[in-house]
């Protein structure tokens, strides 16, 4: 062993009640990968620190950091890793980089439950607090968001842990070390992308097709941007009209709701579950028909409805019933500006979505996003426009469109 540096070493003779140069002594060992005598320095020049004050504090809580790390490293002794992370929280319980490491070692230990509340405490802390040079291994509030998502994952596996996972690789990508950037690919590549992936308020300068009264929406409610489509294509107009054929929910997971709610938009909604009708008539303005979509004459329904011979929106998601749905719909008496058609090729194959583009193009429709997709593999959907309303902006030349990755700019 050859020390680079032999003065801090004469520097804790000359002065061995001097915290921080034993501090700097325990460096210069910590450098040499010497653990056992680095662990000693770390130690010492912590419980030679007598004062309070910010500088003493911190150098106190770097040293019992420092210490925790070389056990951590060495994969033994894990109980004093986590007093000495302990006591450092302890120190500077307002600081982030123990509660990391915390997170960060349980998680390695399978202890996700410890890992969450970890990780919770310091993200709770809104404080911004300076980067402490001498501990470069704690990578920024992004670190504790990882350690937060993974550790909810597996302490709960809810969808909406799914989403902290689809954050950070979406939102936070440029922020991520690779080792993380892998293990968020690998565990959205296991476990699979939320199943709704929501437009809120905070992304509106990430937005690529921004429009009249966006600043209106704190956030939206269809599964993948589908009520935010409509609205990007007619520039956020208000007082618009729909058909929505198989509207589940009246809220949750809704493509009509944000349209009624925010913009004063008018139509029918259709569904055959008895129960969803029951709640949709009490939490929305909007008419609900309780029927089997393949049993109900459309032309007699519009008519019953006053529905104008121009509509805005028709959307179509009535399961394996979708493609003679969509062939029940009274073309030559309506005009819709947006249909959406759920084909499910994913699931299904491309039987119905290759019927359901033939059947389109051929009264005149135009294919403006193909194949939306739920992840970057699997597409569910096309959007189509009428030939009245090209929207260059709007119109994709891809064959396959994941919908954030449409709807949403590229972090760079």
């Amino acid at each position: 062993m050859k020390f680079k540096n032999m003065q801090v070493l004469n520097d804790v003779v000359l002065d061995y009640s001097n915290p921080f140069k034993m501090y700097k002594l325990a460096l210069e060992y910590d450098s040499l990968k010497q653990g056992a005598a680095a662990f000693g320095w770390y130690l010492r020049a912590a419980d030679f620190v007598t004062g309070s004050s910010d500088e003493e504090l911190e150098l106190q809580y770097k040293c019992l950091i420092k210490g925790a790390m070389i056990f951590a490293r060495s994969e033994a002794r894990n109980e004093t890793s986590k007093g000495l992370i302990k006591l450092a929280m302890a120190v500077l319980p307002n600081r982030p980089e123990a509660y990391y490491f915390a997170s960060r070692w349980a998680i390695d230990q399978s202890k996700f439950r410890n890992a969450l509340m970890y990780a919770k405490i310091a993200l709770s802390q809104n404080e911004e607090h300076e980067p402490i040079e001498d501990l470069k291994d704690y990578p920024g509030r992004v670190g504790l968001k990882y350690c937060y998502a993974v550790s909810k994952w597996k302490s709960d596996g809810r969808d909406d842990s799914k989403n902290l996972l689809f954050d950070l690789k979406y939102k936070e990508k440029l922020n991520l070390t690779k080792e993380m950037s892998d293990s968020v690919n690998g565990w959205l590549g296991q476990i699979g992308y939320p199943s709704t992936i929501p437009y809120t308020k905070e992304e509106k300068s990430k937005y690529r097709f921004t429009f009249e009264g966006i600043d209106k929406i704190d956030k939206n409610y269809s599964r993948h941007f589908q009520d935010m489509f409509v609205l990007s294509l007619l520039n956020g107009k208000t007082d618009g009209s729909f058909i929505e054929i198989g509207s589940g929910h009246p809220t949750l997971f809704n493509n009509t709701f944000l349209l009624e709610d925010k913009f004063n938009w008018k139509g029918i909604s259709l569904d055959y579950s008895e129960r969803m009708c029951s709640k949709f008539s009490r939490e929305r303005k909007t008419n609900i028909v309780f029927a089997d979509a393949l049993n109900v004459d459309y032309s007699q329904l519009f008519k019953q409805n006053c529905i104008e011979q121009r509509v805005d929106y028709l959307r179509i998601n009535a399961d394996s019933a979708s493609y003679k749905v969509l062939e029940s719909i009274p073309y030559h008496k309506y005009e819709f500006s947006t249909i959406q058609f759920q084909h499910n090729a994913c699931w299904w194959g491309e039987e119905v979505r290759n019927a359901s583009r033939e059947f389109l193009m051929k009264i005149g429709y135009i294919l403006c996003v193909s194949d939306v997709g739920i992840d970057e593999e699997h597409a569910y959907e096309d959007w189509w426009i009428h030939p009245g309303l090209i929207n260059n902006r709007m119109q994709s030349s891809k064959s396959f469109n994941f919908a954030w990755q449409y709807m949403m700019k590229e972090r760079k």
